[in-house]
């Protein structure tokens, strides 16, 4: 079954920090040179598993930023069954249970974007035995908004994978079983292609972090100079082999720091105009309450979060939650300047309510306070 997930055009979305991303060179920016050419042909940490593509490409014009970004193949005009995949080796081990956001640009003029798996397995993709068909990918990518029905430019995909605890290595690809007809012209001969950039997989959870190996892992990976027949060799070998399982260093749970949550104040969409950001004046009396508050205690800071329902597109929403908790932020710096204060918007990420009724929807448009304290 294909999970259907939000992808957007991407337009002008903040960069996420890399610093807890758990994928090697995920712009695709470091170039690999490789042993047998001594050439800049592919990226380091990640390698395809044909060599025979052209996957790895230097396009300022096309490249979503930098110059860099990867190109699979989908299929073929004259060859049914073809297909090319990119992996590479996690920094960490991934915790059973816990859950990982992963991002990424993809780009296509041809209908593959509802078949682009993700694939985590504990063993390195490149020495698989079985053929992609017989492989179910635990995440697949969908344009459910449909934003741009030609499918020109790089759209952002988000997903949620919930961790087995084995995973290893992530593979990219277009899983489908059967080729997509329809397809009378391919981008570089007779193959047609989806192209990938700058991605993401970071742990949900704050307090979890890269393990401290990860340096070294990285290094490893990017120690990985085979291409070309050197490569096939190895993987020709390596696949009459019986997997081995090398379970990498797992990410860390860092304890939370002693900070206590004085109170949290939820403001209400009834306390803005109708779509605007603006405050009205019947909010005034409610903050200047939650304001008196900062006096009882030390405070040591306060993080306002914005919030909508699920009408509309995110990037509208994202835009119009950070709008109206940075009035509300504004607004109790009038009053306490010397405050330290964070405003952030989540547009309809982090609903409190079912979004398929209005008293759901009502619910979920917020702007909440949470005041803190160090013990």
């Amino acid at each position: 079954m294909i999970r259907l997930v939000q992808c957007l055009m991407i337009l002008s979305l903040p960069a996420q920090s890399n610093a807890q991303n758990l994928v090697s060179n995920p712009g695709f920016e470091d170039e690999n040179i490789c042993t047998e050419y001594t050439k800049n042909c592919a990226p380091e940490a990640w390698i395809a598993t044909s060599l025979y593509s052209n996957y790895y490409f230097d396009e300022l014009q096309m490249s979503s930023e930098g110059r860099h970004f990867v190109g699979l193949t989908a299929g073929s005009i004259r060859k049914d069954g073809s297909r090319n995949f990119i992996r590479t080796r996690l920094l960490c081990g991934l915790r059973k249970g816990s859950k990982y956001r992963l991002d990424f640009l993809v780009r296509s003029v041809h209908p593959v974007l509802d078949s682009i798996g993700i694939f985590f397995a504990p063993t390195d993709f490149l020495f698989e035995k079985r053929s992609f068909r017989d492989i179910d990918p635990q995440l697949w990518t969908a344009d459910a908004e449909a934003d741009d029905p030609d499918r020109v430019g790089w759209i952002r995909c988000y997903l949620e994978y919930t961790a087995s605890g084995d995973e290893g290595y992530i593979t990219f690809g277009h899983f489908r079983r059967n080729d997509i007809s329809g397809v009378r012209k391919g981008d570089m001969n007779t193959d047609y292609y989806f192209y990938l950039d700058d991605i993401h997989l970071v742990p949900a959870d704050p307090l979890e972090q890269l393990c401290p190996q990860a340096d070294s892992v990285r290094q490893a990976t990017y120690e990985e100079n085979e291409r070309h027949e050197y490569l096939n060799r190895k993987m020709y070998t390596m696949r009459k082999r019986v997997a081995v399982y090398q379970p990498l260093p797992p990410t860390v749970v860092k304890a939370p720091e002693p900070i206590q949550i004085i109170d949290t104040l939820t403001i209400p969409d009834i306390f803005f105009a109708t779509a605007k950001y603006k405050l009205l004046p019947a909010s005034f009396k409610v903050l200047d309450s939650f304001v008196n508050k900062l006096a009882e205690g030390k405070v040591d800071s306060i993080v306002i979060g914005g919030h909508t329902d699920t009408v509309g597109k995110l990037e509208y929403n994202l835009e119009l939650s950070a709008n109206r908790a940075k009035s509300v932020k504004e607004y109790l710096l009038s009053k306490k300047p010397e405050t330290y204060i964070e405003s952030r918007g989540y547009g309809y990420l982090r609903p409190m309510a079912d979004n398929t009724s209005p008293q759901g929807r009502a619910k979920n448009r917020r702007v909440e306070i949470i005041l803190y304290r160090r013990r």
